[in-house]
């Protein structure tokens, strides 16, 4: 299928200058993550096929909170194009010319996920209609990761070693993506692939900042120098939050939310719990450095997580790549 007017009518949604850094890049970015972010392997089901989301129960979901604009920015597109795409296609298409609208690369779409009647997902997930877990890594009962599941109790003091006091949330970043079938460094390219871009808001989150404060609707992965004061995403992650002393914030509401703030040249880069994991666990820091140091091969292998991300859920056969002319940038799962 040609995909190039869809694309258009996608891109042609994507900037607005009264909306955080002029783009909606970041929140489509998000919201095709949190669709696709569900997937079980062990209970193979959840993902991006079915479009669940668009059922009560899952835009509830503590951790979607926000996402009921990303829907309705969307619903004109999956209207003018229904009978050609579901709604679960174009809402994951929407995080790919999103990714290519900021400057990151440029990706074929694959499409054939399906819309699930009530009926049919009520078989697959129950009575929700939605999947959701067990509780062991979300409170909430949610599969996405949780941003912070609170100091370890046993770990002693307050300067013990943050790998051993954040051990819960650590392990439950670890586990959420194993769920899905995806391994330390692939957790690494995922969670670095999207936090280089957007910002959390109190209003929607409890948390508020960028977590990359030069571009939050750019493609900040490139090699060093390239950027606003000569910092990559990469390089705040791999070296000033090891090298300056970041401070633990507090809420304006007074709740007991915890978030990282580091300044540096006069900014302030933000990051939750969930994001220090990559720095305090030995065995994530070490592919942050090794990406640190080799950009594009970073670049080759969050798209290609990506695009796994994106198909997860979806049987053998049940994808049919588009005919779109989209040049010569493409990094997919399938040339790997």
């Amino acid at each position: 299928m040609d995909l190039a007017e869809v694309r258009e009518a996608l891109c042609g949604v994507m900037f607005d200058r009264a909306h955080d850094d002029g783009s909606y890049a970041p929140l489509l970015i998000r919201f095709a993550w949190h669709c696709c972010g569900t997937y079980d392997r062990r209970a193979a089901n959840g993902g991006p096929d079915g479009g669940t989301m668009r059922f009560g129960t899952e835009q509830a979901d503590p951790e979607n909170a926000g996402l009921a604009k990303a829907r309705a920015l969307l619903q004109p597109v999956v209207e003018r194009f229904s009978g050609q795409l579901s709604t679960a296609d174009v809402w994951i298409l929407a995080g790919y010319c999103a990714l290519e609208c900021t400057g990151g690369p440029t990706l074929r779409f694959r499409t054939g996920r399906a819309d699930f009647s009530e009926a049919q997902a009520r078989a697959v997930h129950g009575p929700s209609c939605c999947p959701f877990g067990d509780g062991a890594h979300n409170p909430h009962g949610s599969r996405l990761p949780a941003a912070d599941l609170g100091p370890c109790p046993v770990a002693g003091a307050a300067a013990a070693h943050p790998a051993q006091r954040e051990a819960a949330t650590i392990d439950a970043v670890r586990q959420t993506f194993s769920r899905m079938g995806f391994d330390d460094r692939e957790t690494v390219c995922l969670i670095l692939l999207g936090h280089q871009f957007g910002r959390a808001h109190p209003e929607v989150s409890g948390y508020r900042g960028a977590w990359y404060v030069n571009s939050p609707a750019t493609w900040n992965s490139e090699g060093e120098g390239t950027t606003t004061r000569g910092m990559g995403f990469l390089d705040v992650f791999a070296k000033y939050w090891r090298e300056y002393n970041p401070i633990q914030l507090g809420q304006p509401d007074g709740t007991t939310r915890r978030q990282f703030q580091l300044e540096y040249m006069g900014l302030q880069w933000t990051a939750l719990v969930a994001d220090m994991a990559l720095v305090w666990d030995d065995a994530f820091r070490a592919h942050v450095e090794f990406y640190a140091a080799n950009r594009e091969a970073f670049k080759r292998d969050a798209a290609a997580c990506w695009v796994r991300l994106t198909e997860l859920g979806c049987a053998e056969g049940q994808l049919v790549s588009e005919t779109t002319d989209l040049g010569e940038e493409e990094y997919t799962d399938h040339q790997q």
